[in-house]
């Protein structure tokens, strides 16, 4: 990497981890809210879930953006009523953040984990959620 891309890959890093902890904070929040959640709340972590995709597309972090994807599918789920966060929800949800965080930790090698069984079941509470 040149100097450029290590300052880019250090400032989408440290900018993610603030992100992930908003994220977190906010679906303990919807958690306990339920269908009550102030849908700006909804949207705030919408939000910060779509930055942290945008940011490891541009720099090729393909497992951290296939997660943040999935986060990002399950909130907009949530967003158009379609989904209660629930404990449930919030469970699978705060798995991502747990994963997203680790991938950070050791970001050279993130693509090469394994992520495929989590970014499923994302996808499938996304798509198939029947209440």
């Amino acid at each position: 990497m040149t100097t450029i891309d290590d300052e880019v890959l250090s400032t989408f890093l440290s900018e993610s981890e603030d992100r992930l902890m908003d994220i977190e904070s906010g679906i303990l929040a919807m958690e306990n809210y339920g269908e009550e959640t102030d849908p700006e709340l909804i949207h705030s972590i919408f939000r910060d879930a779509h930055s942290i995709k945008a940011g490891a597309n541009l720099l090729g972090l393909r497992n951290i953006e296939r997660l943040s994807h999935g986060l990002e599918n399950v909130l907009d789920r949530i967003r158009g009523g379609g989904l209660i966060p629930d404990n449930q929800v919030a469970t699978l949800l705060l798995e991502a953040v747990d994963s997203i965080n680790e991938l950070f930790e050791d970001v050279a090698s993130s693509d090469e984990q394994d992520v495929e069984d989590l970014h499923g079941d994302l996808c499938a509470m996304a798509q198939n959620w029947t209440e």
